[in-house]
């Protein structure tokens, strides 16, 4: 009984340990969602004393950015907590936090733009670019990448036409020329537009990965495709942002976050269809402005390179066995036929002695 009681005070003692573990886990506060050019901070409090603070970003370090100023880390060590901010937001800082790499838990940071995104395609001619919030008589001037129309469009005048009555911009053509970011100025108001193509995404058609080991997709855009928003269909689930095995993370190549999808310890019920979205904005009504890419996950065995060896090894011993049996019956065959030779029929021969005696 004895035994028994100190078995049950051990089990809840280690209850209560990992509870209180639980408990202390690291919280994050700070807003989620930022306009882009305005300051934020992100804390992480109820650190433990042998918490090693280091700030991430998708796994990746901050180091670069914390050391040109950009982002500044100021830390309380008495009170447990740290707190990570910047000066202004920009499209580089959305993504996932952790203040510690061994935190369980990140803080998701999104970034809103007041740039108005317009996809242009072939259905959208003629694309108009409204300047609002214009006064009648107001004098506008349309931009384009900071530059003039005159010298952004010059041997390309037949792409755009400016309305004079309403100041709109209007796009006549589909043509790479005209993508890129438009600003109306007028005399008290500014607004911006981002005229892009349509984003195609692609995906191998399937993907082969051996169970147990990390499955690695990246949705590419066949365009330059900046501002676009992406999210996976995994496991007949949707996912924006990082969650348990599943990490979305920020493809550095493009700099598009969330075109990277990491599985960790693949399953062999995880087999069937990925998809990966694309999109500017998710509540525009077209269709075609969106785009989408399927690849099918085959899982392999993790025996399966084992099975061709022991099918070989099986060949082997099958064919021995054959060589085996066939030897030893050609040597019993052999040793009879060489009894049969050695030991011949003999016929009797004559007595002549006794016939000679006969005869006397």
């Amino acid at each position: 009984m004895e035994r028994r009681a100190a078995f049950v005070l051990l089990g809840m003692l280690y209850l209560a340990v990992g509870t209180l573990v639980t408990v202390q886990a690291v919280q994050y506060t700070g807003p989620t969602i930022v306009r882009e050019g305005q300051p934020w901070n992100i804390e992480c409090s109820d650190l433990k004393d042998d918490d090693l603070v280091r700030w991430t970003r998708n796994g990746q370090t901050l180091e670069p950015e914390l050391s040109s100023g950009q982002l500044v880390v100021f830390s309380k060590t008495d009170a447990g907590s740290s707190k990570l901010s910047a000066s202004q937001a920009t499209e580089s800082h959305e993504g996932d936090y952790k203040c510690t790499s061994d935190s369980p838990e990140s803080f998701h940071l999104s970034l809103y733009f007041d740039i108005k995104i317009r996809v242009l395609m072939a259905r959208d001619i003629p694309l108009v670019l409204e300047c609002a919030n214009r006064s009648a008589g107001d004098k506008v001037q349309w931009l384009k990448d900071k530059t003039p129309l005159s010298t952004a469009f010059a041997g390309n005048e037949d792409i755009i036409k400016i309305d004079n009555e309403t100041g709109s911009l209007e796009i006549l053509k589909d043509k790479e020329e005209a993508h890129g970011n438009y600003t109306c100025k007028a005399a008290n108001s500014t607004i911006e537009y981002r005229v892009v193509p349509r984003p195609i995404a692609h995906l191998a058609e399937s993907t082969s990965v051996v169970e147990g080991e990390k499955l690695h997709l990246v949705c590419s855009s066949l365009r330059q495709t900046p501002g676009v928003k992406i999210y996976w269909t995994f496991g007949e689930q949707n996912y924006t942002r990082s969650k348990g095995r599943v990490k979305i993370t920020k493809d550095p190549e493009r700099g598009i976050y969330g075109a990277v999808l990491i599985v960790d310890n693949i399953e062999m019920n995880d087999r069937g269809n990925i998809i990966c979205r694309m999109s500017y904005n998710w509540s525009d009504p077209v269709l075609e402005h969106s785009s989408e890419a399927k690849t099918f996950l085959r899982v392999k065995d993790k025996l399966a390179a084992l099975w061709p060896f022991l099918g070989i090894c099986a060949e082997v011993v099958v064919l021995c066995a054959i060589i085996l049996v066939y030897e030893k019956k050609r040597n019993k065959a052999e040793l009879e036929e060489s009894d049969t030779d050695q030991s011949p029929d003999t016929k009797p021969t004559p007595n002549k002695e006794s016939d000679v005696r006969q005869r006397k």
